[in-house]
């Protein structure tokens, strides 16, 4: 399952494995119907949205779910939505919903720093394809704003 805004990289999904898709609208109520539909059953949620459209997906999700007692495992990476929700108590109480944030907080200095050599060794195999576009640090400025295109990364270099 994908869910995202680019209708591109979307379609690239499936490809990859995705049983199903969901285009992320501006209508939240939509999308999340439409999550709703096809994504009721999941039971691994990573979101880094949060917000408006993770407060009406996260209800649409729970309330479709064939067996409310099976996990749904909410994992909170980002805010680009928002940094605050609005959930019901209920949702908790009605489901076997877990809410977790993941973070540089979320993890040990020296967990991470154990998982660094193994994602050293993903990126030299070529599991994972960034090109960088390197930036001087005198042009760091105008660089901030401007956003990646997919598969592409900033650096700033001296």
């Amino acid at each position: 399952m994908g869910v995202g805004r680019d209708a591109q990289r979307l379609a690239t999904l499936k490809d990859l494995g995705a049983d199903a898709v969901v285009q992320l609208t501006d209508e939240v109520l939509t999308t999340a119907a439409a999550l709703g539909r096809v994504a009721a059953d999941v039971d691994i949620v990573i979101d880094y949205l949060w917000g408006e459209p993770a407060q009406h997906a996260m209800i649409s999700l729970v309330t479709a779910r064939s067996d409310r007692s099976r996990a749904l495992n909410w994992i909170q990476i980002g805010s680009v939505a928002g940094p605050t929700l609005e959930l019901p108590s209920v949702a908790l109480r009605s489901a076997n919903l877990r809410l977790q944030g993941v973070g540089q907080g979320a993890v040990s200095a020296t967990a991470y720093l154990a998982e660094l050599p193994s994602l050293i060794d993903e990126i030299e195999t070529g599991t994972f394809s960034i090109t960088p576009t390197p930036v001087a640090l005198k042009d760091v400025e105008a660089a901030w704003g401007q956003r990646d295109r997919a598969g592409e990364r900033t650096v700033i270099v001296p």
